[in-house]
């Protein structure tokens, strides 16, 4: 019941108040729901030496291939009742003007760099974008974020995956507990992480495979027993009038063959629809 509340008061943000268009720097040092939704067109920055401070109940919707980016120093500051949502565009739950559904990997996320100052993020929502927060400084701080749906993975720190359950609250503050979420694998190319979101990722890709390959090698089946089949209607027996049991050797052979390759092909489909639909799962549960 919370959450249903906490959507349909995102939605009166969007209906309520004009949308707020950003890209490039972030010129404000302080951003308020009142700007509901800010639509970013394109990356935003919070350049070195700069403070910017985001208050409860901003909602951001990210188009794709955009992100937020922070040299500078960042405060999030939402709360339990007005969590600052970071999602894309076409999440219909603070979008009512979305025309598809929200999925992972349809915004970059956010990136800290290393010459950044004091970053706090608080009660804020991060969903379906590539990364989650990457950061690069490990002074920073989480309290009760949740991440929905992020493709790659939802945290980063120095390039080392944070173990964080998928919809479930996360905090982090490397002044008092730097190792307990730490999963040591690293996240640069060739790493993998552990942990339900490494075996959702694993899963996804060989449902896809196996998805490929199922509709590949269901269409190849088909096409033989098709070419079979017309073998078979065309087949003459009269070019057997001197030996008849040959003919019936040949036609049953045809006829044997067109049987196994309809099997075949439905083995292969049947694969092709489970790795499909194997695949569409992962990005629901």
């Amino acid at each position: 019941m919370k959450k249903v509340v906490l959507m349909l008061a995102a939605f009166g943000f969007c209906v309520l108040h004009a949308e707020t268009h950003l890209s490039g720097e972030i010129q404000a040092t302080s951003l308020d729901a009142s700007g509901n939704p800010y639509l970013v067109e394109k990356d935003i920055t919070v350049p070195a030496a700069k403070n910017v401070t985001i208050k409860e109940g901003c909602v951001f919707l990210f188009s794709g291939f955009s992100g937020l980016n922070v040299s500078g120093n960042l405060t999030v500051e939402g709360s339990v009742e007005k969590p600052v949502i970071f999602t894309c565009v076409n999440d219909n739950d603070f979008n009512q003007k979305s025309q598809q559904l929200p999925n992972p990997f349809d915004w970059n996320g956010i990136i800290i760099t290393k010459e950044s100052g004091s970053i706090h993020f608080q009660n804020f929502q991060l969903r379906y974008s590539v990364y989650g927060i990457k950061s690069q400084n490990t002074a920073m701080t989480i309290q009760n974020g949740i991440f929905r749906q992020n493709g790659q993975f939802h945290f980063t720190l120095n390039d080392k995956i944070q173990y964080v359950q998928d919809n479930i609250s996360y905090s982090f503050n490397a002044a008092t507990e730097p190792d307990k979420k730490t999963d040591v694998t690293q996240g640069a190319p060739g790493g993998q992480k552990s942990g339900t979101s490494h075996t959702r990722t694993i899963l996804r890709y060989v449902s896809l495979g196996v998805g490929v390959a199922g509709i590949i090698g269901g269409t190849i089946f088909a096409m033989k027993a098709l070419n079979t089949s017309k073998d078979l209607d065309n087949f003459d027996l009269d070019k057997y009038a001197t030996n008849q049991a040959e003919g019936d050797r040949v036609w049953k052979d045809l006829d044997n063959t067109l049987k196994s390759q309809n099997t075949w092909t439905g083995v292969f489909f049947g694969l092709g629809g489970l790795g499909l639909l194997g695949f569409t799962a992962t990005f629901i549960f």
